[in-house]
């Protein structure tokens, strides 16, 4: 039997033995990284399982758009309102930096091998395969499952960062590369119908047990399939956009990026509400604005 941790008496006055302390500092790290993990995990929930929101597979990794080893970036974006200023105050613990990804995906989009780009005139986060790479092929131009509406939906702002990093370690690709007008969901959002045409969102929930349901064919299905083909870089009269970047394209998704839910749910997480009643209204209305958004949130 293992014996018994000891320690010397009599005890120092004030405080509890060496080993036995409050360690706040700990404590906070790991209260928010969990609160990380479980605003990603909650969010990237479909039919009840988690997934990767790309393929759909359940094999996951949590992953960072701006990484948790560039706190200097992070606090340049706040300075430059980028984002909200009451964001957590690293990227490791705000959870609208984060991804939840297959470990697959995962490496590809830290080696800057595509770039996510949210579109505000259709309402969507678009994967764009920049480097042309093989596996991503089928994904490329469609929608992946994030939902702008959602109160932990990933900044649209950070994505820019990440594509214009994409768009360096690749300088001979085309600049403005092409993909389908219309964005289609991804593949697997489609064959299993993850999203509701009728309420405009996904469905989180799991699906009634009919005896019928079989995960396991799920996960199956949800691993990407991939067939060789060529990325189109026919002219958009064809019926195809091209992705571009430049001051007017940057400012709108910037403005997309101050108006959604996810925005104003930042700063009232940031924010003391430990004031008077008009204290705290003028908190309220300097932070997120005179009008109530709140039926806004995708709880």
């Amino acid at each position: 039997m293992t014996p018994l941790s000891t320690f010397p008496l009599p005890l120092s006055p004030n405080r509890p033995p060496a080993g036995y302390g409050w360690e706040e500092r700990d404590m906070s790290v790991l209260s928010t990284t969990s609160a990380f993990n479980t605003g990603i995990n909650q969010r990237d929930t479909f039919l009840g399982q988690r997934r990767c929101i790309i393929c759909g597979f359940r094999s996951l990794q949590h992953c960072h758009i701006i990484k948790d080893s560039e706190p200097e970036v992070w606090s340049n974006l706040k300075a430059r309102n980028w984002i909200p200023s009451r964001a957590k105050a690293s990227p490791r613990h705000e959870p609208r930096d984060g991804l939840l990804m297959c470990p697959n995906h995962h490496t590809l989009f830290d080696d800057y091998t595509f770039f996510i780009r949210f579109l505000p005139n259709i309402r969507k986060f678009v994967l764009v395969n920049y480097s042309n790479h093989p596996d991503l092929q089928q994904c490329h131009g469609k929608a992946i499952a994030l939902d702008i509406r959602d109160r932990y939906a990933p900044f649209p702002s950070l994505f820019i960062i990440h594509e214009m990093r994409v768009r360096g370690f690749h300088p001979f690709q085309p600049i403005e590369p092409a993909m389908p007008d219309d964005s289609p969901w991804q593949d697997w959002i489609l064959s299993h119908s993850v999203f509701d045409n009728a309420s405009g969102s996904f469905k989180r929930d799991s699906p009634p047990d009919n005896g019928d349901n079989d995960d396991n064919s799920f996960a199956a299905q949800s691993q990407p399939q991939f067939q060789p083909m060529t990325m189109s870089t026919g002219d958009t009269s064809s019926g195809g956009r091209r992705v571009t970047l430049n001051a007017d394209v940057i400012a709108d998704i910037l403005a997309a990026t101050h108006a959604m839910p996810s925005w104003k749910a930042c700063q009232m997480d940031g924010t003391s509400w430990t004031g008077t009643a008009q204290e705290n209204i003028q908190k309220y209305v300097s932070s997120i604005g005179v009008l109530d958004h709140l039926s806004e949130l995708r709880i």
